[in-house]
């Protein structure tokens, strides 16, 4: 593959999950962070050519890892937690996306549109509806697991101390206070999200591949790329792509590189 340099400076169809995350704002953590998902996806959450991020949708700090992953993994596809629509509402042609982004997929429609081979997928092609609490369930679950002391002192920095074993509690505890929102919300579409992903880096012409999830489906989705024949055949398909390739690469029209 071509070396290609980018230093990008720093919407979506899915409802907020969780994060887990590389760094902390000093003013949110002090402590030492233990590994975890996010911080080293390179290893935890590698599945050959796939780099699988875990983060909560529009924290900066998700914003922040996925455009360094990009730079770094100089990937063929960045797959993002989003449906078809939402994957096209950043094209050229219908607005342009802003710097610094509100979320990972304006961060990576940013990034497709000045790196003229990046494709950009959308992952999440399965609509889903519950009325569960799932906050409810994060309260209690991670009080039980010792990670809070009460319920009421859950914030966005408890889930930064979740590594992968941590995460897979969390979702069995959750599968057990709500099987039938369990599946509709998270396993099916760890399913249809690993399906894709095991589609585009099947294709000969696709090496690489940065994917951003929310956390409570990272090791769901991680694990189903580590045993593909788990995932439904239906589910194995190419999902959404777009690219912005308006101008050919050495017009002077082309902000892509």
């Amino acid at each position: 593959m071509e070396q290609r340099t980018v230093v990008l400076p720093y919407r979506h169809c899915v409802e907020p999950v969780h994060a887990v995350t590389e760094g902390l704002a000093m003013s949110e953590q002090k402590r030492a962070i233990r590994e975890t998902g996010f911080t080293n996806c390179d290893v935890a959450a590698q599945v050959g050519g796939v780099h699988v991020l875990g983060g909560l949708h529009g924290h900066p700090l998700t914003i922040a890892r996925l455009t360094g992953s990009i730079t770094r993994y100089e990937p063929d596809v960045v797959a993002v937690e989003a449906c078809a629509e939402a994957i096209s509402q950043y094209h050229p042609d219908v607005q342009d996306a802003r710097w610094p982004p509100r979320d990972e997929l304006e961060a990576a429609a940013y990034a497709t549109d000045r790196l003229y081979d990046l494709l950009l997928a959308g992952i999440d092609t399965r609509e889903s509806e519950h009325s569960a609490d799932f906050e409810r369930f994060d309260r209690e679950i991670f009080t039980e697991l010792g990670i809070i002391g009460s319920p009421d002192e859950l914030t966005r920095a408890t889930y930064y101390e979740l590594d992968l074993e941590t995460i897979r509690e969390w979702r069995a505890l959750t599968e057990v206070r709500a099987p039938d929102a369990f599946t509709t919300v998270l396993a099916e579409r760890d399913a249809v999200m690993a399906g894709h992903l095991h589609a585009l880096v099947s294709d000969e012409d696709i090496d690489t591949i940065v994917a951003m999830v929310g956390v409570q489906h990272l090791t769901g989705v991680v694990d189903l790329l580590r045993t593909p024949s788990e995932i439904p055949d239906d589910f194995v398909e190419i999902p959404p792509l777009a690219h912005y390739r308006l101008f050919p690469r050495d017009s002077p029209w082309s902000s892509a590189k």
